[in-house]
């Protein structure tokens, strides 16, 4: 009590807390937690230095020692004893030496600090100029020989810095006021030093200088630095306002600092107004599909200490309010003791790579041709779906009926459009939910869930009616279309696929036969259509065909074929525009080998219907002629078909005694005697003879 001024009746009502009130903010803490340890039974004693308040509200420094001197059965303390004792003076007298040796380092450091600067004295009545030992280390200059003179000192001066010294000096004198100056010297080896320099004067009583002083110091490695960090700086100026990326650094708090020039384009910010703004005011960051706000990269960066990736489906709203898909990291910026000293965030506008990566995604799910969903997606489809919620589950099968078929005879551009009709007719036909797919070339899949057997059959018929309504140029569209449907738990849902596939298969066998007849019948009627006088002319070179095997003896299945395939020859003519068929002048050799290609097109024509396959090689190779000499592949006559044979002679005499664009029709007497000018080279000889003698 009475090292505190106190009597012992004031201080003994104080209870612990009471103490708070006299001992120093920042000790009592200190005090508290040696106590807890005490009662822990942590340390079986404490021995701390405090700073207490007297009675005179004087801090005074106190020692104070104690510990636990009784202790209940329980294992509780209850009773601590301590002793303080009064340290001022002695922390005063440490404090004082501390002091003491304070100022001794820092004239240290002057001391040294002065050794390093170079003195030159001028004294103005003699002109004389005098150098210290340093300077001379500094200018690289014996003194011996040195020239004490202001022009000699000018002379060490670089070239380009001599007028600059030079005026700093003569404005001084006039002025009367000291100078700083920054300057170059150029060494006897082409080396360049930097100096600092300062100078003051003392005048007498008229003004006129009578001393001046000048302190010197070689600034050259600090130059250095600043160059280097100068250049540093450029670059990295160059590099933020050339790269790419959005770059924005902020603060330990978060508030930017630096925002690049794509940074200021994305966001609709630029450096100035985004300066000490938060990130998250600039940088507003949404979820594309929560529409939540992002967290903020910069403080889970500083918080975790390590680059962040920002999540996906990020979404910037920039100052206009335009949504810009971006992707981003953020990374901790740290000093050289690893203290994080703000963040980095590099982002960049994600929208083209975000389409690319959309693009990718629908491609892999989708069929290009269509768009419908491809097979891959109806496979994960099915078992995505198989399940007691999808419960009735129908599928569909369908075919195009006559793909290769219409391939084949207009082109592949008419059998992209045919299937492209198709995937119209199945979307439009089906629920929005129903998964309407395209499997392979001429295969589609329906999937529908919650569809039983009832309304997948009225699905099928809203299908058939659409067909029968649409019209493609001269295409038939038609499908061979299967269905099945699980009804219950147990049953396997690819076994319901191939149920629905076999369907559609024996639907395809007992309609497309018919459906490719009625496309043969379509083709020889556009045919006719396009080509003024294709029809006269396939019928008479089928009469002509069918005559000239009856002649040859040949079996009744041959004369038949030969009479069909007198009719079909020339259904390749298809593909040929009519500005072609029908021109009247000497056609251009591109025009020609459009026309020596109807041949190959009537083959494959052919080879697609079960009915004419047999007849594909002989229409194919009714141009072809005995010498080898003729088209598609230059057979020669052994090699050439029979009834490829007895087409070519048809073919040519109702050719040249028809009425033709390009021609004047000949007389009877004069196409025979054609065909006896080439028969042997173009024509068989046999055929050409029957021909002339037992048919005409």
């Amino acid at each position: 009590a009475e090292m505190l001024g106190y009597t012992l009746e004031e201080i003994s009502p104080l209870d612990f807390k009471d103490w708070r009130k006299i001992i120093h903010n920042k000790d009592f803490s200190i005090v508290e937690k040696e106590i807890e340890k005490l009662i822990n039974k942590e340390i079986e004693h404490y021995n701390v230095e405090i700073r207490m308040r007297n009675k005179n509200e004087k801090w005074m420094w106190i020692n104070s020692r104690a510990k636990v001197t009784k202790w209940a059965e329980n294992g509780k303390a209850t009773l601590i004893s301590g002793v303080l004792t009064d340290i001022t003076d002695r922390k005063k007298a440490e404090e004082e030496t501390y002091k003491k040796i304070i100022e001794k380092e820092s004239i240290l450091k002057e001391a040294h600090y002065m050794a390093q600067l170079g003195r030159w004295d001028l004294y103005h009545d003699e002109n004389r100029l005098k150098w210290t030992e340093t300077i001379f280390e500094i200018f690289e200059i014996d003194p011996e020989n040195f020239g004490a003179s202001y022009e000699a000192f000018l002379e060490a001066i670089h070239p380009d810095d001599r007028t600059a010294v030079n005026e700093a000096w003569k404005r001084s004198l006039v002025d009367k006021k000291p100078y700083n100056i920054e300057h170059r010297l150029l060494m006897d080896d082409g080396r360049i030093k930097w100096v600092t320099e300062q100078c003051r004067t003392e005048f007498d009583e008229a003004g006129n200088p009578i001393h001046s002083i000048g302190i010197v110091q070689d600034i050259t490695e600090r130059k250095e630095m600043e160059y280097q960090l100068f250049n540093e700086k450029e670059q990295f100026k160059t590099t933020l306002i050339s790269v790419g990326d959005g770059v924005i650094s902020t603060d330990s708090q978060g508030k930017i600092v630096i925002i690049n020039p794509i940074a200021e384009k994305l966001t609709g910010w630029s450096q100035e107004e985004a300066y000490g703004k938060p990130l998250e005011k600039v940088l507003n960051i949404i979820n594309e599909n929560t529409r939540e706000p992002c967290v903020n990269p910069a403080e889970e960066a500083i918080k975790l200490g390590k680059t962040v990736e920002m999540e996906n489906h990020t979404i910037l709203i920039n100052k206009n309010g335009e949504e810009i898909p971006i992707e981003d990291s953020a990374a901790p910026i740290k000093d050289k003791d690893g203290n994080i000293t703000g963040a980095v965030i590099v982002f960049r506008d994600f929208t083209e790579k975000k389409e690319k990566l959309n693009q990718i995604e629908y491609l892999s799910f989708h069929d290009y041709l269509t768009g419908l969903y491809n097979r891959r997606y109806m496979e994960d489809s099915i078992k995505r779906l198989d399940t007691n919620r999808s419960l009735p589950f129908s599928i569909i099968v369908a075919d195009v009926n006559g793909l290769k078929l219409t391939n084949d005879a207009y082109g592949h551009k008419m059998g992209d459009k045919l299937l492209k009709v198709v995937a119209k007719i199945l979307k439009n036909s089906c629920r929005q939910e129903d998964i309407v797919c395209r499997v392979g070339g001429d295969e589609f899949v329906i999937l529908l869930p919650n569809v039983d057997e009832k309304k997948s059959e009225h699905i099928i018929q809203r299908i058939t009616e659409e067909l029968q309504n649409t019209k493609l140029d001269s295409v038939i569209v038609s499908l061979a279309i299967g269905h099945s449907t699980k009804n219950r738990k147990n049953k396997d849902i690819l076994e319901v696929y191939k149920e629905a596939d076999n369907k559609m298969y024996k639907n395809k066998l007992k309609y497309g036969r018919i459906m490719r007849n009625k496309t043969i019948e379509t083709v020889l009627l556009n045919i006719n259509n396009k080509y003024d006088h294709e029809q006269i002319h396939t019928e008479r070179v089928s009469q002509y065909c069918e005559s000239i095997a009856h002649e040859m003896n040949l079996s009744g299945k041959e004369i038949e074929d030969a009479k069909i395939a007198g009719a079909l020859h020339d259904l390749g003519k298809i593909t040929i525009s009519p500005e072609i068929l029908n021109k009247e002048n000497k056609l251009t050799q591109d025009e020609w080998e459009d026309i020596k290609k109807h041949p190959v097109t009537s083959y494959q024509i052919l080879k697609s219907v079960e009915e004419y396959a047999h007849l594909a090689e002989d229409v194919l190779y009714h141009h072809e002629r005995i010498d080898g000499t003729g088209y598609p592949e230059g057979l020669t006559d052994t090699e050439i078909p029979l009834l490829s044979k007895i087409i070519a002679v048809a073919d040519a005499y109702e050719a040249m005694t028809a009425d033709r664009p390009y021609h004047k029709k000949k007389t009877k007497k004069e196409a025979v005697e054609e065909l006896k000018k080439y028969s042997g080279t173009q024509f068989d000889k046999d055929i050409v003879e029957i021909f002339i003698n037992k048919v005409l």
